[in-house]
């Protein structure tokens, strides 16, 4: 993939469907898992949209799911994880170097995708949702 590494301090926002959330409200480590077959996790880079409200950025990335089709549940949440805090936590949890980068597509410019790790690598779910605090969870 030739696309754009994406900056340390930016942030990035996964949907988590209703299925993945625990009773606390907190993705569970299978909302970050990879399916056999998937090469990357899709996210979406917040800071492509140019806002300094995280919250209206993560309205926006609701936007492009809903112009792509996707159906996004009331019990669905979105949730926000610091690029470069989510690396250095894999790297020193499971000594895993995950790669985020800008990947673009046509029906939706702020995609993104999380590399480095494949459907077996449980651990690195499991550390990207220890990540997620209540205050980083958006509600659809």
């Amino acid at each position: 993939m030739l696309d754009q590494s994406l900056p340390k301090d930016d942030h990035i926002s996964r949907y988590c469907k209703p299925s993945v959330i625990a009773q606390n409200g907190l993705p569970m480590a299978s909302a970050f898992g990879l399916r056999q077959g998937e090469e990357y996790l899709s996210v979406n880079w917040l800071e492509y949209f140019h806002l300094t409200d995280l919250s209206i950025a993560v309205e926006k990335v609701r936007e492009a799911f809903r112009n792509k089709g996707y159906q996004v549940r009331p019990n669905g949440r979105f949730v926000v994880l610091n690029i470069g805090e989510a690396k250095r936590m894999v790297f020193e949890g499971v000594k895993c170097v995950l790669h985020i980068n800008h990947h673009p597509l046509a029906n939706d410019q702020s995609h993104a995708c999380i590399l480095g790790y494949g459907p077996d690598d449980l651990m690195v779910a499991v550390e990207l949702a220890a990540l997620v605090t209540p205050q980083d969870v958006y509600e659809p």
